[in-house]
């Protein structure tokens, strides 16, 4: 079975295998959920940052899944789901859980936002552990879990992306898989976004968290991974990598000011696009630099290492510190988020998530005995 179309199994061997962490893609990660604080902290002047972080984001996370399931049929001949999603469990799950649990009582206790009087907490805990923030739901639940849209849109994702790529693996149909998942995505949007101009155009927050609207990213990350030689390829030169890294950019730095920028639809069409197209050249260049990142970046590469836990708790702590509103924060307000949002993920990653880390690695060694029991 060849795993890239055109390639055979000894080209596939040397694509999927195993790299150490790259510099480059924390960077990158640092980068993306640094804009995503700034969204958050100044709305009103970086309005379209914390979509061009997500976008980011995205594309990051369809190049490092789909490289994890490649290695998987290259050594296995197929992809081992109950592996997968439980790794998947280990690596997003305590960061969570500790989220919504500090949530769940902050609330209960002090109903800061005015939850507990609502009376949805309950549906917010649903909508956040079952990875539904995406889609309309038939119940109300709190804007303190707006960022987990992003979350669900990944996770819907990964349950159907394995298996059809695996299909497509199967009978050398990348290509084929690629072109009709970006067809059918951009279809959905098209729909989505028309009728809510024409009819609801007031809706266009519902729309913007919609998996189908910026789904395009996980499968242009996907593209890049089962073609990553080819891409590797086209940056090869110094100077073409050096004006393709400047160009990127430069893109991405303007599409962070793009006005309104989860509401209108150009941004849907044109500005997503392009972020996505940016995104994917700077995804390329890092994971194909061989040397070490400049030590000036490393302040970024450890953000990009708590990134996830930045992420999920940094619209919450604005949210508690403002009094429950994310317009016109005060300028200490908005540095203080950011710090505290740092502080919080730096202890995530040494607490909750290094708990998760290690019963991946105890999961990994039953599942190995397991294995090899069975054989």
């Amino acid at each position: 079975m060849t795993l890239l179309a055109g390639g055979t199994v000894a080209t596939a061997v040397l694509q999927t295998t195993e790299r150490p962490r790259l510099g480059g893609l924390d960077v990158l990660r640092g980068a993306a959920v640094g804009a995503v604080l700034l969204g958050h902290s100044w709305p009103g002047i970086f309005q379209g940052a914390g979509i061009v972080g997500v976008i980011v984001f995205f594309v990051l996370s369809g190049y490092l899944i789909t490289g994890v399931l490649l290695r998987d049929v290259e050594r296995h001949r197929e992809i081992r789901y109950g592996r997968f999603y439980a790794h998947r469990a280990f690596r997003l799950l305590p960061a969570l859980i500790a989220f919504l649990g500090v949530y769940a009582i902050v609330e209960l206790a002090a109903d800061v936002l005015g939850d507990r009087s609502k009376g949805i907490i309950g549906y917010t805990l649903l909508a956040g552990f079952g990875h539904l923030k995406d889609i309309p739901l038939p119940f109300d639940v709190s804007m303190a879990i707006g960022p987990l849209w992003t979350l669900a849109a990944e996770e819907q994702f990964y349950l159907i992306w394995p298996a059809l790529l695996v299909w497509a693996l199967r009978r050398n149909r990348q290509a084929r898989l690629l072109w009709w998942s970006a067809a059918v995505v951009l279809s959905l949007m098209t729909a989505t976004v028309l009728a809510m101009l024409v009819l609801a155009p007031h809706l266009h927050s519902l729309v913007y968290a919609l998996p189908t609207t910026w789904g395009l990213g996980l499968i242009v990350g996907s593209a890049l991974r089962l073609y990553r030689n080819h891409m590797f390829s086209w940056f090869s030169g110094d100077r073409l990598r050096r004006a393709a890294l400047t160009g990127s950019i430069l893109v991405l730095a303007a599409l962070v000011f793009f006005p309104k920028a989860n509401e209108t639809p150009v941004f849907f069409f044109v500005g997503g696009p392009l972020a996505m197209a940016a995104a994917a050249v700077l995804v390329v260049l890092a994971a194909s630099r061989t040397r070490p990142m400049p030590t000036w970046t490393r302040p970024l590469q450890a953000l990009g290492t708590v990134s996830y836990a930045a992420y999920l708790w940094n619209y919450i702590v604005i949210l508690w510190l403002n009094g429950g509103s994310t317009a016109d924060l005060p300028p200490l307000v908005a540095v203080s988020a950011i710090v505290l949002t740092l502080l919080i993920a730096v202890i995530s990653w040494h607490t909750v998530e290094r708990l998760g880390r290690m019963a991946r690695e105890r999961f990994d060694r039953h599942y190995a005995a397991a294995q090899d029991r069975r054989r």
